[in-house]
């Protein structure tokens, strides 16, 4: 009894820790996706104050949300939270740079994407231009998902099984908040990103590794499974299928 309460106690946060990963990311893809309309500001400042701040702060609490993640599947694994495992282990660099790659990645997207948006048109064919877009439309993409996905494989080759199974609503809800995230996400980086051999190779890893760590009808009641596993899969799908009906790089309509 002892045992079985104390196991409980340690997978307890796993889930918790797995929602914040999901809410920070709907935050950040809901805020990028109400401004990305937005008028091009007056004056000297290629970003408006309010998208400065919020295009920081978001990006921060998902790498914070990860890493909290990251750190209590740890610690769930080992009963402790031990120095190694969380600073010097392969797994641990491989998250660590993940992250990394990524928020840099961020920071390069959203340089280019302003400057590129408020270039005078007499500059807009140039050799300057050119290298500004190249960075805004696909070194950012390309950084952005190389970081999201080294993050997601080590969570879940590390997180995949640590916590308690979910039934009923909570189950759902998982999922469609995997749907929402990582299926968005994917999808987007292929297509708006240009980036689709890409994101079609980080579903296929996501999922494959997925499925050698747990039965697929156990999957959607693991709380990291469901968060990274359905959405990756039916990303990597719906990219695959509209690659072969359009004929190469699909584009938004």
């Amino acid at each position: 009894m002892t045992a079985s309460t104390s196991q409980v106690k340690a997978t307890a946060p796993v889930a918790r820790s797995v929602f914040w990963v999901m809410i920070s990311l709907v935050a950040w893809e809901v805020y990028q996706g109400l401004r990305s309309g937005a008028a091009v500001p007056e004056g000297s400042w290629a970003l408006p104050p309010v998208d400065l701040v919020f295009l920081v702060v978001f990006p921060a609490l998902s790498a914070f949300a990860f890493t909290r993640l990251f750190l209590v599947l740890n610690q769930s694994a080992r009963g402790t939270l031990n120095v190694y495992s969380v600073i010097s282990s392969p797994l641990a660099w491989l998250f660590w740079i993940g992250l990394a790659v990524g928020m840099v990645g961020h920071g390069v997207y959203v340089a280019a994407h302003a400057i590129h948006r408020v270039m005078p048109e007499m500059f807009a064919q140039g050799e300057f231009a050119a290298k500004i877009a190249f960075l805004d439309t696909r070194v950012g993409y390309l950084l952005v998902g190389v970081g999201f996905f080294l993050a997601s494989l080590v969570i879940l080759l590390i997180g995949q099984g640590a916590g308690q199974q979910m039934i009923g609503p909570q189950r759902l809800l998982y999922v469609l908040g995997s749907l929402a995230t990582y299926g968005v996400v994917i999808v987007y980086m292929g297509v708006s990103g240009r980036q689709i051999i890409l994101a079609i190779v980080i579903s296929v890893i996501l999922s494959a590794v997925s499925l050698w760590t747990l039965h697929p009808s156990e999957i959607t009641r693991d709380p990291v499974g469901a968060l990274i596993v359905p959405g990756t899969f039916l990303a990597g799908v719906i990219l695959v299928v509209w690659t072969v009906i359009v004929g190469g790089q699909p584009t938004w309509p």
